[in-house]
């Protein structure tokens, strides 16, 4: 599989074409307005199960569905998020209280709908990474995130409302009688996902305290937001990751007029951002700087300086145990950005095992770094997981 380095984006060939579906009882055709006497979806419990399909073209071992669940971006009334739950064969043996979950958070693919990862062509595109997972016996979901392939905006880059998709996405795998899918989960996510998954991290204790979080694992984590929008502009496309950033704060905070902080140049990159993919928002942006597209600088300037440092802040929690996978070779998320996020971890009181890679770089950290993860999570997964390797506790010895 080739991967396309953008901020974690896996290339979704023919997006927004469907095809190898079965709709079957409960599909997406069958997702409506709910009749008389049936709840608005604004009140429906997050992680409902909405709409099921089966994608028949699935590998050999695993079964997938792609699916609509609830959730709750701004923590209040729900709505519809699109994504895929895969789970393996019916011949693998079920262990004693369920399938154990693996709730992914992908990388960046952009905010129009096509680009969503459920939707990618050949199905299951995006979903190639977490292939191993479901061999190993585990119940994987990846969420679109809210807004992306749903109705509304997808709020990018903004932690919470992706936080609360991840978990929500786990608790629609439990809806799904087949999965057999139990309360013990990781979340795992990638670049973008890495944020996505640490915001689980730190809400999932008051947000979902029916899931048993195991454990944390962050890939290339867009975890320090204003850092790496910052070290980004070292890059000739630095400026399309910055205005998708922009508008994840404007959709958050309808009191943003984006307009108002565009030049020309800057609303040109925006109808490119709300009509296509990632990839094409920072081909079409390599040559601006904050200076042509911009008639502020967000990364020091309200609203967006503040609202940049909320998104960092609000996932330096305490939390599960944390895995950080990190290649030293990375010009997207930088390592000395990742060395801070990992101190500010451990400052908050989360134990957290560091692996670097000296010769990954943005896209070859993910198969660098597989066997590694794939160890991690199936200790972290047992009756009586073994102790984390915490960089926390090795850093503090090296002080005394």
């Amino acid at each position: 599989m080739v991967l396309l380095v953008v901020l974690g984006v896996i290339p979704l060939a023919g997006c927004g074409r469907r095809g190898d579906v079965d709709g079957g009882p409960g599909g997406a055709g069958n997702n409506s307005a709910p009749a008389a006497g049936q709840p608005r979806r604004s009140q429906i419990v997050p992680g409902t199960l909405l709409s099921r399909e089966v994608v028949t073209s699935a590998p050999a071992g695993i079964r997938a569905w792609r699916v609509t669940y609830s959730s709750r971006p701004t923590g209040a009334g729900g709505v519809p998020v699109s994504g895929i739950i895969l789970a393996p064969g019916t011949g693998v043996p079920v262990p004693a209280g369920g399938r154990k979950v693996v709730s992914f958070g992908h990388g960046t693919t952009g905010i129009q709908d096509s680009c969503a990862p459920s939707r990618a062509r050949p199905p299951l595109a995006a979903a190639v990474w977490t292939f191993p997972l479901v061999r190993a016996g585990y119940v994987v979901t990846l969420t679109d995130y809210a807004g992306l392939g749903t109705p509304g905006e997808h709020a990018i880059y903004v932690a919470a409302p992706e936080g609360r998709a991840v978990l929500d996405a786990a608790r629609a795998a439990r809806a799904i009688t087949e999965t057999k899918a139990g309360r013990d989960v990781v979340l795992w996510g990638y670049s973008q996902g890495g944020q996505a998954v640490l915001a689980a991290g730190a809400l999932a204790a008051g947000y979902a305290p029916e899931l048993s979080i195991r454990g944390v694992v962050a890939t290339a984590p867009l975890a320090d937001l204003p850092d790496s929008l910052a070290t980004l502009q070292r890059r000739a496309d630095g400026v399309g990751y910055l205005l998708l950033a922009m508008i994840g704060l404007a959709v958050n905070d309808p009191r943003i007029d984006l307009d108002h902080y565009l030049t020309p140049n800057g609303r040109r990159l925006l109808t490119v951002a709300r009509t296509r993919c990632a990839d094409e928002v920072t081909n079409a942006s390599v040559g601006s700087s904050i200076h042509t597209a911009f008639t502020v600088d967000p990364l020091t300037r309200p609203p967006f300086a503040a609202g940049f440092a909320r998104q960092r802040d609000e996932i330096m929690r305490r939390m599960a145990p944390t895995l950080v996978l990190q290649g030293d070779r990375d010009e997207v998320i930088r390592q000395p950005v990742t060395d801070g996020v990992v101190s500010r971890l451990c400052g908050e009181g989360t134990t957290v095992d560091y692996r670097r890679y000296p010769l990954a770089d943005h896209g070859s950290i993910l198969s660098t770094s597989m066997n590694d993860l794939m160890g991690w999570v199936a200790q972290r997964f047992e009756p009586r997981p073994p102790v984390v390797a915490d960089i926390c506790a090795l850093g503090a010895a090296a002080q005394r």
